[in-house]
């Protein structure tokens, strides 16, 4: 629970009190962060023993992330004389999502190639929040450079036509089982490319 509120003052009939706050928390997963959902919730309050728990359906806005509060305003403690109710503040953790790590509105995730790809070039499926991309892979990438998506991170909560963006580190397949004729290809590139400097 907070303090009182403000609102106190004499009324014809005694003192009237804002109520006090409450607070509660919610658990969102990553993806329901990213997009927004609505969550039902049951809160019990604590100072009244035998009362009915308050089920109350809460609006959580795209782009929201742990340690926000939403509040409802009036759902808290009920006032005294003429006071309004108090807030509930509703904490919010988002859980993590495997592969993704969030930095702001900015998502960080990574993409395996094979070598063929990094050394001629290509193209390669990232996975993104919004679906898959094929993303451009360059002739000669090295392994741990990156990618950017634009406006493939998350959603600013002050501006909906805003996002973050996507980096993608590249990560490079070295094989590990190769074939005969494979393996003969690829000393004679090591020849050449030694050859060639």
């Amino acid at each position: 629970f907070h303090g009182f509120g403000g609102g106190n003052g004499f009324s014809g009939s005694g003192f009237s009190d804002r109520g006090n706050d409450l607070n509660a928390e919610v658990q969102i997963t990553f993806d329901e962060a990213v997009h927004g959902c609505e969550k039902t919730i049951t809160i019990q309050n604590p100072n009244q023993p035998g009362s009915r728990p308050q089920t109350l359906k809460v609006k959580i806005p795209a782009g929201i992330e742990t340690g926000k509060s939403i509040r409802l305003a009036g759902k808290g403690m009920p006032g005294t004389g003429k006071g309004g109710a108090g807030d509930l503040l509703l904490k919010v953790t988002v859980q993590p999502k495997a592969g993704y790590e969030r930095k702001g509105m900015d998502v960080y995730t990574t993409v395996s190639i094979p070598y063929t790809t990094a050394v001629f070039g290509g193209e390669a499926r990232v996975h993104t929040l919004y679906g898959d991309v094929m993303c451009k892979i360059k002739e000669g990438t090295q392994s741990g450079s990156k990618i950017r998506l634009r406006g493939k991170g998350i959603v600013s909560m002050k501006d909906a036509n805003v996002h973050g963006d996507q980096y993608v580190t590249v990560q490079i397949q070295v094989p590990r089982h190769l074939n005969a004729e494979a393996r003969q290809k690829l000393m004679e590139y090591k020849k050449a490319a030694a050859g060639g400097r």
